[in-house]
């Protein structure tokens, strides 16, 4: 996993949030009633995702132990519910499919705005394909949702985690290598990974002054891709950022 200051969705340390604990052990027993009234009404269907899940060496528990709904009742169609204790967010609305835009300072701007919106629906949902399409594959932001997306196939989920970008020092344009440097200050909570068995991993933004670094974007036929990050300690080793 990455551990640069923009990837702060990394499993940097563990913890309780408060009332998290009591959440995760009240929802085990919504769940179990939600298990044993799925089985009675679709076996087949429940038998077919408890043998998927078991075949994941990580998972102690399948996700019908824990996991149930969020606000503790399945939301009306078309309400939207963030993750809590229960369960991961409900009716999460779907973001845009990738844009074009120009090649100007504005126009990396509003990629990286499409992307926040992709990634946040990516780490409410476990559906990361729309926000793989902004970055460049076997980077670490390609990683991190491939391993979002194993966390939710297995049954976990995760709260909070949601980002937001806004521009903070030089657009920058290598000639050499065709790609530019978005400087930007990442604004962001906390994130907890919660697994099947309702072990948790949570990272909180306490520290000061560490949340600057940028982007490495190229630009290709109207479209701006990812390429990579740079924390602050690289920028100012670039002399960038002092």
């Amino acid at each position: 996993m990455d551990s640069t200051i923009f990837n702060r969705r990394t499993l940097l340390g563990s913890g309780a949030l408060l009332g998290l604990g009591t959440l995760l052990a009240g929802c085990g027993q919504q769940a179990n009633n939600e298990a044993a009234a799925t089985a009675s009404a679709a076996p087949s269907e429940t038998a077919s995702t408890s043998a998927a899940v078991s075949e994941s060496p990580s998972a102690s528990a399948t996700p019908s132990t824990i996991r149930g709904y969020s606000g503790q009742s399945k939301a009306p169609d078309g309400e939207y519910r963030k993750a809590d204790g229960y369960g991961p967010a409900q009716n999460v609305p779907k973001p845009p499919s990738r844009k074009q835009y120009p090649e100007t300072q504005e126009g990396a701007l509003n990629m990286i705005n499409d992307w926040t919106i992709a990634h946040n629906y990516a780490v409410q949902t476990g559906d990361c394909e729309y926000a793989k399409a902004y970055v460049k594959p076997e980077t670490d932001e390609e990683k991190f949702y491939g391993y979002v997306e194993r966390l939710y196939k297995r049954g976990g989920w995760i709260i909070n985690g949601l980002d937001k970008y806004q521009l903070d020092g030089q657009f920058i344009y290598d000639e050499k290598t065709k790609e530019y440097t978005l400087m930007l200050k990442h604004i962001w909570e906390f994130v907890m990974y919660v697994e099947p068995d309702g072990s948790y991993t949570e990272d909180t933004n306490t520290a000061e002054g560490d949340d600057s670094g940028a982007y490495i974007l190229k630009y290709s036929d109207g479209f701006w891709t990812v390429v990579g990050s740079l924390s602050q300690e690289q920028l100012k080793e670039k002399g960038l950022l002092k």
